[in-house]
């Protein structure tokens, strides 16, 4: 499998067996993408299909599934329908939740007529996340142009494993550092304006305009007109067996090792889900092969079958597991009160590698002070205050 189609992969993961590796499958792989996990947390839950096609003489394309029939098997009695929010995502009822105990399966049907079916997986209970710390360390795993490393806050949970029951579990997590700079605008100003009082009514949000009296190649960046915060999500796969350790109490096992580019506090939500015993060896697999690997002796990743059949044609290459998995949620501030040393110049620096260019506010466009830029709301920035902030 080529590395791009890993890498996604891996990012979607972070949302079995293993055939032989074929080196004619690594230039010419036709691989249909299942990325689903059913939690029992009060979010919005979703299955992405997608087809990624990768070939010796162009580039992988990626190209979600649209219009399929897609269902959810509960207990092997109740059918719950999936609708396609965007596409190649199809969303759960705005009420579903999942349950321990209770056991899933996905099928779906796509436009063409091919019939897919996962294994069957059953939520278990997790145990409570009981501390949560950091600890600060000048050598963190980020290393700058010029060679020397960003100094970062490791961070550690507690936990007891329940006795008399074998466990798996998979972290996850996502962080959110304070962003004061919402817009660039390349050979442009960004524009905005107030409907009604200044300050008090809604607003009329352009976005950057084109100014040629600016060359070509002019930044301006504009402050943010309210709070911000950026989002980080963990991009490694991050997993654990009871197998030598059940009934033991866990104590400092390391979730994240957030990189300090400021000494503004952030806010780390972690997630430890309790997954089945085939989706711990899928995960760890996929781990292996994408995170482990990197040396001359090492054999290329191989395409890894996940819990996804083709029902129509057996043989058809599946990737992606479909799990469910019951989740604990650790909100921890991470203040920063124990950082010393190192050089910390801003989240804009460390992102964009240059200093903010910040628009005098007398261009062609504007004729006010110096403007500024609406925080807008993505997957990787929002503009509402995280839950835990204020803890």
């Amino acid at each position: 499998m080529s590395k791009p189609i890993l890498l996604l992969l891996l990012t979607w993961l972070v949302l079995g067996c293993v055939s032989a590796y074929d080196p004619e499958l690594s230039f010419n792989a036709d691989l249909v993408v299942v990325n689903g996990m059913i939690t029992d947390l009060a979010d919005a839950q979703t299955i992405s299909l997608t087809r990624s096609r990768s070939q010796r003489d162009s580039a992988d394309v990626v190209t979600p599934i649209r219009r399929a029939q897609v269902d959810i098997q509960v207990n092997e009695t109740t059918t719950v329908r999936l609708t396609e929010s965007q596409p190649g995502v199809y969303a759960f009822p705005a009420d579903f939740r999942g349950k321990v105990g209770s056991r899933y399966q996905l099928r779906f049907t796509t436009e063409e007529g091919d019939s897919y079916a996962s294994t069957v997986e059953t939520m278990t209970a997790v145990p409570a996340i009981q501390r949560t710390y950091d600890q600060f360390t000048l050598t963190g795993p980020i290393v700058r142009a010029d060679g020397t490393p960003v100094p970062a806050n490791d961070v550690y949970i507690d936990f007891q494993d329940p006795a008399g029951t074998r466990n798996f579990y998979l972290w996850r997590w996502r962080l959110y550092e304070t962003q004061l700079w919402c817009a660039t605008c390349k050979q442009g100003r960004y524009l905005i304006r107030d409907i009604g009082p200044v300050g008090a009514g809604p607003l009329d949000v352009v976005g950057c305009v084109p100014d040629q009296s600016l060359g070509y190649s002019n930044l301006y960046d504009y402050a943010c007109r309210g709070q911000c915060w950026d989002i980080f999500y963990s991009s490694v796969i991050d997993t654990f067996s009871d197998v030598y350790t059940n009934g033991q109490s866990q104590v400092g096992h390391k979730v994240a090792s957030i990189p300090i580019y400021q000494l503004d506090p952030a806010l780390i939500v972690i997630e430890q889900l309790s997954i089945s015993a085939d989706a711990y060896r899928y995960y760890k697999l996929f781990a292996d092969q994408v995170q482990n690997t990197g040396t001359l002796a090492d054999s290329p990743p191989a395409p890894i079958a996940g819990n996804v059949k083709n029902i129509t044609n057996p043989q058809e290459n599946v990737v992606g597991y479909f799990t469910a998995a019951s989740v604990a949620i650790s909100r921890y501030k991470i203040k920063r009160q124990n950082v010393v040393g190192g050089r910390y110049q801003g989240l804009f620096l460390a992102q964009t590698g240059r200093l903010p260019n910040v628009d005098p506010g007398n261009g062609s466009i504007f004729g006010q002070g110096i403007p500024s830029a609406v925080c807008v709301p993505s997957a990787t920035r929002t503009d509402l205050l995280p839950e835990g902030w204020n803890q």
